[in-house]
């Protein structure tokens, strides 16, 4: 049942990229490193270096317009005055027309605030939709991260399981949204299986109805049972297998987001971020190694 993938050359730009990072202080997720976090979020972290600065929101994923996330972002921008904003959700290949594209779509969601395809990454864009701040992205592209989990499984996970935590993540995510409507999940399911064929020919197999035997089967959730902790990250007995995938993927994330931030540290003064809660608290050591001053502040 499960795929065999094989991408050598993405593999080795890949790895490449990872073994750079790799002698950096990132955590792997637990419940007790993220016990340790000065605040509960959102709040925002200051990393100083010299004269440069990283301001890491630490977000509390809600789509509100008006939520405690999105008035902290709105708080930050206007202290941090950033050159570049570096958002979850864009990817580290994005073009000048990418850009223009997800401007357009904050503008759409400032007109249409409570649809489910509104989120914090549209709210940050909309704060400096004004200014010429560079925005930019840190996520792998999808064959980057499929590979990288298929290889941490050492061969347990495959393209099925991939295809199935991509839908199931889009899933949970609409599902916060007010407008969300259960009779919506399968033109989702079927918007994303015709974006991943278009990166992934070999996706071209799996349907709506597919993803939803593989749901019940492998994670045992239907629809209207997943939500935020289905995909909780988790690597320990009694982990599902959408944990444990958001375990692995959450690790590559980590590791393309730190090399990102330091890269744009050789450009810029000052670099908003904005990532869940869980991913400051994995990158926290790391940004403070070089770091001259840390200061932790919550808004509200």
């Amino acid at each position: 049942m499960r795929s065999e993938i094989s991408c050598v050359a993405i593999l080795l730009t890949f790895f490449s990229a990872i073994s750079s990072a790799s002698a950096s202080n990132i955590d792997r997720w637990s419940p007790e490193l993220q016990q340790a976090e000065p605040f509960e979020s959102p709040f925002v972290t200051i990393f100083h270096y010299g004269e440069k600065r990283v301001c890491f929101v630490s977000s509390k994923h809600d789509p509100r317009r008006d939520s405690p996330t999105s008035r902290t972002i709105a708080a930050v921008i206007k202290e941090c005055e950033p050159e570049i904003l570096v958002l979850e959700g864009l990817p580290n290949i994005i073009s000048e027309s990418d850009r223009e594209y997800f401007v357009r779509e904050a503008e759409n969601c400032e007109q249409n605030p409570d649809s489910y395809e509104c989120g914090e990454l549209h709210w940050a864009i909309a704060e400096v939709k004004g200014a010429k701040t560079a925005k930019v992205g840190a996520e792998p592209v999808t064959t980057e991260e499929m590979e990288f989990i298929v290889e941490q499984s050492n061969g347990t996970l495959g393209l099925e399981d991939f295809v199935g935590y991509e839908i199931s993540r889009l899933i949970i995510q609409a599902k916060r949204q007010e407008d969300f409507r259960i009779e919506d999940v399968p033109d989702l399911a079927v918007n994303h299986l015709e974006y991943l064929r278009s990166v992934l020919p070999e996706t071209e197999q799996y349907g709506e109805t597919s993803y939803r035997r593989w749901l019940e089967k492998e994670v045992g959730l239907s629809y209207s049972s997943l939500e935020n902790s289905s995909y909780a990250p988790g690597n320990e007995e009694g982990s599902n297998l959408l944990q444990i995938m958001s375990y692995h993927s959450m690790l590559t994330r980590d590791h393309f987001a730190f090399q990102r931030i330091q890269e744009l540290l050789k450009e810029a003064d000052s670099i908003f971020v904005m990532y869940g809660s869980s991913h400051l608290a994995t990158l926290r050591r790391a940004l403070t190694e070089n770091s001259t001053r840390v200061v932790n502040k919550k808004y509200e």
